[in-house]
């Protein structure tokens, strides 16, 4: 049954070339919406090879071991020199050992060892795409080469994705290329602030006069703010999340955490809409940064880069649970004067909007972006 659903999922007529990216990179496989894009551990080291200057070509290659995911990745990196001769390109990439995959969730079952020690796994072999991250960055790993450690997913692989599917792959590539340098113009055109308190720089962007974050802020309250499920990675790709008392806390001097009215109008401002936010067109997809989201990310035509970073939830006073990342963004509000309110601002992976949502508990944990200003 898994693997007639496969065949569904990538047998499917060729699309043709596109003009522009489509609007996620499941669309390429005719699948939209049935594509996942996750994290995954480097197990290892990331091995470069010779950088070449006028082509702005990196090699790289690197093993992913994390879960239902068990393959070596090969592949070419588009990367300026600056950012390899200037900013520790490799000391970054090697710290972060991270990489985001996207492709279909369907496992497949494999046999594993010898005799007494054989043993089934599940491992996913369909792969679309991989981009290594490099601290809050993303690298599309082009020209892609994958061998899976397991034999038979190797054998299945070959037999059914690797040259079936190379063309889709090259776009997903593609796709993940014009990304990149999205991204790359935003950052050339955006302020950047770095936090006096832990040295972190983030981008900033500038609506109606007012500056605020372009990324969630990232600095450690101790108790009151977590990496979703408690991974560092996570932090350095979406920020931390912060409970109530921690995100009044969280921005730096000179900054503060957005009253409600500030939301709305920031809102006004980069869409041009004044009937209110509730009757404003589809708007979310341009405010949805380009990755971090399930089955492809938004335009960031406006440069606010909404990540989905998910929330933690407390239920009861001692259990845990992190939910939605990749579905969902929440971003809290100040207090408005003598109103008790607290309120969120919040949209999830099908959303044409951001919305106003009542808090449902100030110890629940979500993201936070800071203005500046008093």
């Amino acid at each position: 049954m898994i693997k007639s659903a496969v065949f569904m999922a990538f047998g499917m007529a060729a699309v043709c070339s596109f003009a522009i990216p489509p609007k996620t990179w499941d669309a390429i496989y005719n699948a939209e919406n049935e594509g996942d894009y996750t994290s995954a551990k480097i197990e290892g080291d990331i091995r470069f090879g010779k950088y070449t200057h006028y082509k702005a070509v990196q090699p790289v290659s690197f093993k992913v071991e994390e879960g239902p995911f068990a393959f070596s990745v090969a592949g070419n990196l588009t990367v300026v020199a600056d950012k390899i001769e200037k900013e520790n390109f490799y000391e970054v990439c090697g710290e972060t050992k991270e990489a985001w995959i996207s492709y279909f969730n369907k496992p497949r079952t494999f046999v594993t060892g010898k005799g007494k020690e054989k043993s089934e796994v599940e491992q996913i072999i369909n792969i679309a795409g991989v981009d290594l991250a490099c601290g809050n960055e993303l690298f599309a790993v082009s020209d892609l080469r994958i061998k899976f450690t397991n034999e038979a997913a190797q054998e299945a692989w070959k037999k059914e994705l690797e040259g079936r599917e190379k063309y889709r792959r090259e776009k997903v590539a593609e796709f993940r290329l014009a990304e990149q340098e999205k991204r790359a113009s935003l950052r050339e055109v955006s302020g950047m602030f770095t936090d006096p308190r832990d040295g972190q720089v983030y981008r900033t962007i500038k609506v109606e006069g007012r500056e605020w974050f372009a990324q969630n802020v990232n600095f450690n309250v101790d108790g009151h703010s977590w990496c979703y499920e408690d991974k560092e990675s996570y932090c350095m790709r979406g920020g931390r999340l912060y409970d109530l008392e921690g995100a009044r806390k969280a921005c730096p001097e000179g900054w503060h955490l957005p009253r409600d009215r500030e939301w709305q109008d920031m809102i006004t401002g980069l869409t041009h809409c004044y009937d209110g936010v509730d009757k404003c067109e589809a708007f979310a997809k341009k405010m949805k940064a380009t990755t971090g989201w399930q089955g492809g990310g938004g335009t960031d035509e406006y440069g606010f880069s909404v990540f989905s970073s998910g929330y933690r939830k407390m239920i009861g006073k001692s259990t845990v649970r992190y939910e939605d990342m990749g579905e969902y963004a929440g971003f809290w509000s100040a207090q408005n004067g003598r109103n008790e309110t607290i309120w969120i601002w919040a949209m999830g992976r099908m959303s044409d909007q951001m919305v106003r949502q009542l808090v449902p508990s100030k110890t629940n944990a979500y993201s936070v972006r800071c203005i500046n200003g008093n």
